[in-house]
C-alpha cells in the first residue's frame, strides 16, 4: 500500500516537472516566431515585388521585341511595296513606252491595245504607236505605210528636222509632214551622206545631215524613251539602214 502510494506520487511529480521544464521552452519559442514573423512577412513581400519586377520587365522585353519585330514587318513590307512599284514602274515604261522597231516580216497574234484603223486606196490598216500592221492569215504583219496615207496625229516621240525649207517629222523611219490639220506620209528626203568635216582641231556638223560616225565625245542620252547622242547642241538620232547605222543630226531646241 505505501509502496503504491509512492509511486503514484513520482509519477506525479516528474509529471509536474516536465511540464514546468517545457512551459519556458515554449515561451522561447513564441517569442522567437514573433521576432522573425516580421522578417519571414518582408521576405516574402520582397519575394514578391521582385518577380512582379521581373514579369514588369519580361512584358517590356517582349513589348519591345514585338515592335522591333513590326517595325521590321513594316519595313520589309514597304521594300516589297516599292519593288512592286518599281517593277510595275519598269514594266509600264518598257511596255508602254519603249518605242517598237519595225522588223521585217514582223508577226504578232493580236492588235495592241488602242489602236486605229485607216483606210487608204481601199486597203485597211492598223495604226498604233507609229507602226502599221495589215490583216494576215492568222494575224497582223508589221508593214511600211504607202506614200500619202494621212494620219490626224504624229506618233509619239517624234524627230523633228527641216531639209531645203521643209519640215519633216520622222518616227520608225517613215518621213511626215503637216497637211491640212493632220500628216501625211511622205518618202524619206534625200539627205546627202558624208562625215564632219574637220576644221583645225573642231568638227563641223550640219543639222539634217547623216553621218556614218559619232564624235568622240558625244554622249548618250534619253529623250522621251528615245536614245540620242548629244553633241554641243546637236543630237544625233540612230537609224537603220540595212545592216549599217547612220546618225542623224537633229536640234531638238
Amino acid at each position: 500500500m505505501k509502496l503504491t502510494f509512492l509511486l503514484s506520487g513520482i509519477i506525479a511529480i516528474s509529471a509536474l516537472s516536465s511540464t514546468a521544464i517545457a512551459a519556458p521552452n515554449e515561451r522561447e519559442a513564441h517569442k522567437n516566431y514573433k521576432h522573425e514573423n516580421p522578417k519571414r512577412i518582408e521576405y516574402k513581400r520582397d519575394e514578391r515585388r521582385h518577380e512582379k519586377k521581373l514579369r514588369i520587365e519580361h512584358k517590356k522585353e517582349k513589348r519591345q521585341d514585338r515592335k522591333k519585330e513590326k517595325n521590321k514587318q513594316k519595313k520589309q513590307q514597304e521594300k516589297r511595296k516599292q519593288l512592286r512599284f518599281d517593277n510595275h514602274k519598269y514594266n509600264y515604261l518598257t511596255n508602254r513606252y519603249k518605242p517598237r522597231y519595225y522588223k521585217e516580216n514582223r508577226y504578232i497574234r493580236h492588235l495592241p491595245r488602242r489602236s486605229t484603223s485607216i483606210w487608204f486606196n481601199g486597203i485597211s490598216f492598223s495604226f498604233n504607236d507609229g507602226i502599221y500592221y495589215r490583216k494576215a492569215k492568222k494575224g497582223y504583219h508589221a508593214v511600211m505605210p504607202p506614200r500619202g496615207l494621212r494620219i490626224k496625229k504624229l506618233p509619239r516621240h517624234y524627230s523633228r528636222m527641216k531639209h531645203r525649207n521643209t519640215t519633216y517629222y520622222a518616227y520608225q523611219n517613215v518621213f511626215y509632214i503637216a497637211d491640212n490639220g493632220g500628216y501625211k506620209v511622205v518618202d524619206a528626203p534625200i539627205i546627202q551622206r558624208n562625215k564632219a568635216i574637220k576644221i583645225g582641231n573642231v568638227f563641223d556638223y550640219s543639222l539634217g545631215q547623216v553621218y556614218d560616225e559619232l564624235p568622240s565625245s558625244a554622249e548618250p542620252v534619253t529623250i522621251n524613251s528615245q536614245q540620242y547622242f548629244k553633241y554641243n547642241d546637236i543630237y544625233f538620232l540612230p537609224q537603220i539602214n540595212g545592216d549599217e547605222i547612220q546618225y542623224l543630226a537633229i536640234s531638238l531646241g
